[in-house]
């Protein structure tokens, strides 16, 4: 007796072999995918911080009666420095979440991001 074959389309194994590569493929790009995000988002806040201290130096090279600590809080912040800043409202806000403490013009991240 001759059995009849198809040659079409794969097999349930091909298929299965198929998806286990591509688990495999995704279990290892995700940690790598998240560590870039993470890198990512601190350097965004280091530029901002950054940018913000150069705001500082602008302004008290600008006068130099200007004392840095009168920039007790951001609302002082921005009204004597905020146009030496591009967009006050992204440079002052933690790309990781928050937003920035500043104290005798030293401003700081409240996820601990330095520069």
């Amino acid at each position: 007796m001759k059995m009849f074959r198809k040659e079409e389309g794969f097999t349930l194994v091909e298929l299965m072999v198929v998806v286990l590569i591509i688990g495999i493929l995704v279990a290892v790009a995700i940690p790598v995918f998240n560590a870039a995000s993470s890198t990512a988002r601190q350097r965004a806040c280091q530029a901002n911080l950054r940018t913000l201290d150069g705001a500082v130096e602008q302004w008290r090279a600008a006068a130099p009666t200007n004392d840095p600590a009168t920039l007790d809080t951001l609302a002082a912040a921005n009204t004597a420095i905020g146009g030496y800043v591009k967009d006050w409202a992204k440079s002052t806000v933690c790309p990781a979440g928050g937003s920035y403490t500043v104290t005798d013009g030293t401003f700081a991240c409240p996820n601990g991001h330095t520069y």
